[in-house]
């Protein structure tokens, strides 16, 4: 990468400095990427295979074919972006390798409690995932398990992890309209979800 196109990513994407020094074997740089995006990354594998255990072995096998392909990150996206996608198809391929056990109840609830004391950190900001976890009911958690995964991650990123739609379409790609339309179905069989738990819509 040139001088210039250095400048341009580093300018729109504040890991880029980061990437270019864990490029060069920096040891220190690659430890705090992951640190960045650790708990991000088990969220969403989390959220799509179900499964605490499973979720931590997914977000791993990310990471690590993430730090290998380092060189093939061409900075056409932020490096946040491009680690998620890598998420998600470590995820689908596991689902396609194995046929995980739904999460119970119980199991959400534990990852709500545990997630709420993290923090997120996306696009160079952070915020605390209290709010977009203490607030789902168990009727809620059960049905965004319910939902396709292509709609539950739509949900995920977008409602949960505060990703744009445009961010969200890049990371499973997909067309932007898509996602849109991915949310709004969604969002309607979690209403359905919710009537049908005996919580009435406000407003």
């Amino acid at each position: 990468m040139d001088l210039k196109s250095s400048l341009e990513q580093a300018s729109t994407d504040p890991d880029a400095t980061l990437v270019d020094q864990a490029r060069r074997g920096d040891r220190n740089a690659v430890a705090e990427l992951y640190r960045r995006y650790e708990r991000q990354a088990y969220n969403l594998a989390f959220r799509l295979v179900g499964n605490p255990w499973d979720a931590a072995d997914v977000t791993q096998e990310a990471f690590i074919k993430a730090f290998r392909n380092l060189e093939f990150f061409k900075g056409e996206s932020r490096f946040s972006t491009w680690l998620h996608r890598i998420v998600v198809n470590a995820a689908y391929d596991y689902l396609r390798r194995q046929k995980p056990e739904p999460a119970d109840a119980e199991m959400m609830e534990e990852l709500a409690r545990t997630a709420s004391r993290t923090r997120v950190v996306g696009g160079g900001s952070s915020r605390d995932l209290e709010e977009a976890t203490d607030e789902l009911s168990v009727p809620l958690k059960q049905a965004l398990l319910d939902l396709a995964p292509g709609f539950r991650l739509a949900v995920v990123l977008c409602d949960l992890l505060g990703f744009s739609y445009a961010e969200a379409a890049e990371i499973l790609g997909v067309r932007e309209g898509t996602i849109k339309s991915r949310l709004f179905r969604a969002r309607e069989a979690l209403a359905t979800a919710l009537r049908k738990a005996g919580y009435e819509e406000n407003g």
